[in-house]
């Protein structure tokens, strides 16, 4: 017979093992959750790094891990990308802190990645597959992406070249030359890619052999003018666009990505200095006789916007844009130089004129993105690519190698006002469609609850 005193104890043991076996399965269930936030993460991480590596901007790269994270619903999540890294955690239910740290050591422009990984994105917040469809799309999107072949990226160097050799005041024979001189940067680059040279002596030795050949065609009696060849060409390695989006990060509030892009600018700037003013040197060095022959043309708009669109279509060949949109693409860089153009013919000053056109530019894009579901950074980067300074660096590092300081401070700062403009002009539009979509978005959400 069990006594009283037997019977507790009995009790006591069986809520005791009671106790831990609850103890364990929410032990396993905390383990498993811990599981799927662990890989949650790791796969937003991931698809944020691709966005990262093709070249997006730093705000979409965040908003990425954000979205995604958010539609599973996970609350408290906090992203921060700078152009060589990602850093990202989320807070679990159970108070637990997850966190992924991910390098980025090499990056380049992919439009077509740009767009695909975009549309992953959505999609993945739109179903919110498990973490195995997830992962499976996210390589199948990986294989998706297209890439032209290399005789594709050497006709682009080549557009670019013609293009904006026309666009600069020059003639047939200086656009063939800078076309010339942009089949050259592009082997010099792939050539430097193969032993992972950094972003500094790549430059160095592209301004050095467009420097060179550029006065060698003038020597020869090729091209009428060098100044003009080598800034069709240059537009290859001028960074007009890591400098607008450098400051657009830091007027938007990304100091730590804006300020690494600047010094990503300033050292690539000091490379095409001293490497185009040493093949410069070298060049008149060996033919003490080159004369330029040849003024500036004064071209008319039509013929402007024709070899600013075939620049355009280089560049576009270059960053790996695909699909149907490129038409589209196109098109904005015929209705940003106009506008630019316009402007300054009623009076305004070089730096309005440019935040209109950029401003005209990223409303276009905007627009288009929205009917094409698809993100507007092709068709705003199509749009601005007449508009970079590219002259205006080249005479900057012109009058550095003549040894005029105070020519060279005018032109620098007149084109930083200039790329500062534009990247004003941008944001502005850009923040407005956006809030814009948040007002929309909290409309809908109060129409659901009402």
């Amino acid at each position: 017979m069990i006594t009283g005193e037997k019977r507790k104890a009995l009790f006591g043991k069986k809520e005791k093992i009671a106790r831990a076996e609850q103890a364990i399965a929410a032990q396993e269930t905390q383990a498993r959750e811990g599981d799927f936030y662990e890989e949650l993460l790791e796969f937003a991480v991931s698809l944020a790094n691709k966005l990262q590596a093709c070249g997006a901007e730093t705000y979409r790269v965040e908003e990425t891990i954000n979205r995604i994270v958010a539609a599973y619903g996970v609350e408290r999540v906090d992203a921060f990308v700078i152009p060589s890294s990602i850093m990202a955690s989320l807070e679990t239910d159970g108070g637990q802190i997850i966190t992924k740290i991910r390098r980025l050591k090499n990056s380049e422009t992919m439009l077509d990645g740009i767009e695909r990984y975009t549309a992953l994105s959505r999609r993945i917040c739109t179903e919110k597959p498990d973490m195995q469809e997830a992962r499976r799309l996210l390589r199948e999107t990986e294989h998706k992406v297209c890439r032209y072949p290399l005789p594709i990226f050497y006709l682009a160097a080549f557009l670019i070249g013609i293009g904006f050799g026309v666009f600069f005041g020059g003639g047939f024979l200086e656009a063939l030359a800078a076309g010339v001189c942009g089949v050259a940067i592009g082997a010099a680059t792939k050539f430097m890619g193969r032993f992972h040279a950094n972003a500094f002596f790549t430059s160095f030795v592209c301004s050095f052999v467009l420097g060179f050949l550029a006065n060698t065609f003038t020597a020869i009696g090729f091209s009428g003018n060098a100044d003009i060849t080598v800034i069709g060409a240059i537009m290859l390695l001028v960074p007009g666009f890591l400098f607008t989006n450098s400051l657009r990060d830091v007027i938007y509030g990304d100091t730590m990505s804006g300020l690494n892009r600047l010094v990503q600018v300033l050292i690539i700037a000091i490379a095409l200095a001293f490497g185009t003013s040493s093949g410069v040197s070298l060049a008149r060095h060996v033919f003490s006789d080159v004369v330029f022959t040849l003024e500036p043309i004064a071209h008319p708009l039509w013929i402007q916007c024709i070899a600013g669109l075939v620049g355009t279509l280089g560049f576009g060949l270059m960053f790996n844009m695909h699909g149907r949109g490129i038409p589209f693409a196109l098109l904005g860089s015929v209705i940003s130089w106009p506008v630019c153009v316009l402007c300054m013919r009623l009076g305004l000053a070089e730096p309005i004129a440019y935040l209109i056109a950029a401003a005209v530019s990223a409303v276009y894009a905007e627009i288009m993105a929205r009917i094409r579901k698809c993100p507007a950074t092709s068709y705003l980067m199509c749009a601005l690519v007449p508009l970079i300074p590219g002259s205006g660096i080249y005479y900057t590092m012109d009058f550095i190698r003549r040894g005029m300081l105070p020519e060279a401070y005018d032109k620098g700062m007149l084109t930083a006002a200039i790329a500062g403009s534009m990247a004003v002009g941008v944001l502005l539009v850009s923040t407005g469609f956006r809030m814009w979509g948040v007002w929309r978005a909290n409309r809908k959400k109060k129409a659901k609850k009402a």
